[in-house]
């Protein structure tokens, strides 16, 4: 064999080599969690993978989805999945489609905060599509599961205010409705979850009426994230509930809409009290995670927040 072909075999080796030694280093690249990001990503770029696919599994997760100027937000923790409320019934099956991407078969229960369409809307549907351990609504209002088509064994439970709920290390503490209302804004289940140090506050549709009644109950409302209630409206969210709660992050459930929601004098309170917003009108789905005392925020649209500490809510 020439000295040319001796050079030429020997570069071979070389080079087979380094591809092996790259490829080894990559299949353990891959497997650590910086790794299994850089993947994710990558699916995700090239359309093959959700945008949730890199969640840690041994964490809760928010998921506040987007359908529009309703509301659908899943609670998903290492041992169960809440959905509270259920979207328009058009909404329905884009959210048994994010349900299935994130591998839920059940749910432990459906909450809905009150039987307006663009938060019950989607209930039958989804109820008749997977199991579903209860349906949670408020006492205080016209039961939506009442008017769906349910299977006929769901459990229906109506909660009111002092009660408490526990799925997978979630905990569901019922605020209000306080008072029958005669509208049914008001009359929405308002809870707190907590789960660790991370807690988030859940308003439904209340308005003025309902807002001021908790205040004055000395319900425990401070939270790390604040859902603003009724999409941005301004008959919600005032100063005074802002200073109660003192939210880190609020995040704002909206679509196109002939009453221009979020109204600007709601962001601008929420600015004014140190809350970081997010909407689902330009975030697209919003994911806030709690995990090791921390809460991280992921966004369909690609916005994200650097990891905070949970438990203290924005400063006073």
């Amino acid at each position: 064999m020439s000295r040319q072909m001796k050079e030429t075999e020997r570069l071979r080796r070389c080079l087979r080599a380094l591809l092996a030694a790259f490829a080894a280093a990559l299949l353990v690249f891959s497997y650590t969690p910086p790794g299994k990001a850089v993947w994710a990503q990558l699916m995700r770029t090239a359309g093959l993978a959700h945008f949730t696919a890199a969640l840690s599994a041994d964490a809760l997760h928010v998921h506040v989805i987007s359908v529009g100027k309703a509301d659908a937000i899943l609670l998903e923790s290492p041992g169960a999945a809440v959905l509270v409320d259920c979207g328009t019934a058009d909404a329905a099956q884009e959210i048994l489609n994010y349900l299935d991407a994130r591998g839920i078969d059940r749910l432990s229960a459906v909450w809905i905060s009150h039987p307006d369409d663009d938060h019950s809307g989607g209930l039958s549907e989804i109820a008749q599509s997977l199991p579903v351990g209860e349906v949670v609504e408020s006492a205080s209002a016209e039961s939506a599961a009442g008017s769906a088509s349910l299977p006929e064994a769901l459990p229906v439970r109506r909660t009111a205010a002092g009660e408490y709920f526990a799925y997978g290390g979630m905990r569901l503490e019922v605020l209000g409705p306080l008072e029958d209302y005669a509208e049914a804004n008001d009359s929405s289940v308002v809870f707190r979850l907590q789960y660790g140090d991370f807690s988030m506050l859940f308003c439904g549709d209340i308005e003025e009426a309902a807002e001021q009644a908790l205040l004055k109950s000395g319900a425990p409302l401070r939270a790390d994230v604040l859902k603003v209630a009724h999409h941005g409206s301004n008959t919600s969210t005032s100063a005074a509930l802002l200073e109660a709660v003192r939210p880190r992050y609020a995040v704002i459930s909206s679509g196109e809409d002939r009453n221009l929601l979020p109204r600007n004098a709601v962001l601008k309170r929420l600015d004014a009290a140190g809350a970081e917003v997010f909407r689902t009108d330009t975030d697209g789905t919003v994911v806030f995670s709690a995990a090791q005392g921390e809460i991280a925020v992921t966004t369909e649209n690609g916005r994200s927040a650097l990891p905070q500490a949970a438990g203290k809510g924005s400063e006073p």
